[in-house]
Parts: C-alpha cells; sequence; structure tokens
C-alpha cells in the first residue's frame, strides 16, 4: 500500500512539471487520495501504480482539477453519478499530460500512452463525437512523438 508521504512527493513532483509547462494548480495530496477512493465502473489503475510515473500524477491532478472546476465536489459516487463530466475532464487530463510529456521528452511515456489512446477512441460507451476527440489526440500523441526523435 502506498503511503501519504509517497503520494505527497509524488503530487510535489507533478505540480513541478506542470509549472514547468506554465500550468498551475491547487490540487493537494488529500484530494489525489480521495479521488483513488471513489466507484469506478470498471477496475482501473491504483494510486500505487500512478505515484510510481510523474505522467500520470499529472494526469490524475488535471483530471481532478478539471471536476472541481465544474463544480463537483469529490466523494464516494462522484464518478458514476458524472460520467461524461468525468470524461470531458479526463480528456483535458490526457491532453496536458501529453502535452507535459512532450515538454520533458519522455517519448516512452508517450509511446506507451498511445495504446490507451487507441483504446480510448474506439470505446463503444462513448459517443461518436468524442471518439472523434480522441482520435484527434491520438493523432495529437503520434506528432509529438515524431517531434521528439526528430
Amino acid at each position: 500500500m502506498v503511503s501519504m508521504k509517497e503520494v505527497e512527493l509524488a503530487v510535489d513532483e507533478a505540480k513541478d512539471m506542470l509549472r514547468d509547462s506554465g500550468i498551475d494548480l491547487d490540487v493537494t495530496a488529500d484530494q489525489l487520495w480521495d479521488w483513488f477512493e471513489t466507484d469506478l465502473p470498471v477496475p482501473d489503475i491504483g494510486l500505487g501504480e500512478v505515484v510510481i510515473n510523474p505522467l500520470l500524477v499529472v494526469h490524475e491532478l488535471v483530471e481532478i482539477d478539471e471536476v472541481l472546476k465544474m463544480g463537483l465536489a469529490i466523494t464516494k459516487d462522484v464518478i458514476m453519478r458524472n460520467p461524461e463530466k468525468v470524461d470531458d475532464a479526463h480528456l483535458v487530463a490526457a491532453k496536458v499530460e501529453l502535452l507535459v510529456a512532450r515538454n520533458v521528452g519522455a517519448s516512452e511515456h508517450i509511446k506507451e500512452r498511445i495504446t490507451h489512446i487507441e483504446k480510448w477512441a474506439s470505446d463503444k460507451t462513448l459517443s461518436e463525437s468524442r471518439k472523434a476527440e480522441y482520435r484527434r489526440l491520438l493523432a495529437d500523441a503520434k506528432d509529438a512523438l515524431s517531434k521528439i526523435h526528430q
């Protein structure tokens, strides 16, 4: 099990990466912890797996920030009760994650995320317009990857 100290250190590192890309967030380690206590429609990555990858922490912090900006509270059922809003936040978070990954030259991370984005772009539970947004994100990720290797 991950400790709160590990979460705090991971949040600080991710916030530094975000600031280096011109983004400042007020999301706390406690909020990240609570986010991972919410109910999910399908099993997903755990907090212990996230805190070891600063770019995934970036993603989660942005996602939480977006959810909070929508006026939602981080409750046990926030994701289950607001799937479209949370997916809106997820899309923004994925875009920011890729921006930061490109800025730090994290080509391996981008390669791995491309496989995830491909799945999102074909998710049968999403609207065609949302799948199209994920296809654009996929193209952006591939473009970012090619620019890192130039």
